[in-house]
């Protein structure tokens, strides 16, 4: 009885392996052409450590945005914050055809003149 569960076993054994080699062996491999290109890279594969360095010198060496990058100009005239939401409007207290206005550029004018 042991002998043929024995002999039983090894030829179960002896098909599992011969079915996935037979069936393998229908499938086309890779052309070489393709193997050939994979294994000529002309650099080696980088280390993790040696990429974050390098990426974090390129973080380091990049030119930092001016202050004036974070403001957008709104419609109204008005600039807002990127970053904050911070809104700012400047407005003129003398418009043109105000009287102060007037007054305040008869005077500069007077002072240009002398």
């Amino acid at each position: 009885m042991i002998e043929r569960v024995l002999v039983g076993g090894a030829l179960t054994v002896a098909a599992a392996l011969a079915l996935p080699a037979g069936a393998g062996a229908a499938e086309p491999g890779p052309t070489p052409s393709v193997i050939l290109n994979l294994t000529n890279v002309s650099r080696l594969p980088e280390s993790r450590e040696k990429a974050f360095t390098e990426e974090v010198k390129r973080e380091a060496l990049a030119p930092q945005p001016s202050p004036m990058d974070d403001w957008a100009l709104q419609p109204d005239g008005s600039m807002k914050n990127k970053k904050t939401g911070i809104s700012l409007r400047v407005s003129n207290p003398c418009p043109p055809g105000d009287i102060e206005h007037e007054f305040a550029l008869a005077a500069f004018n007077r002072a240009k003149r002398r």
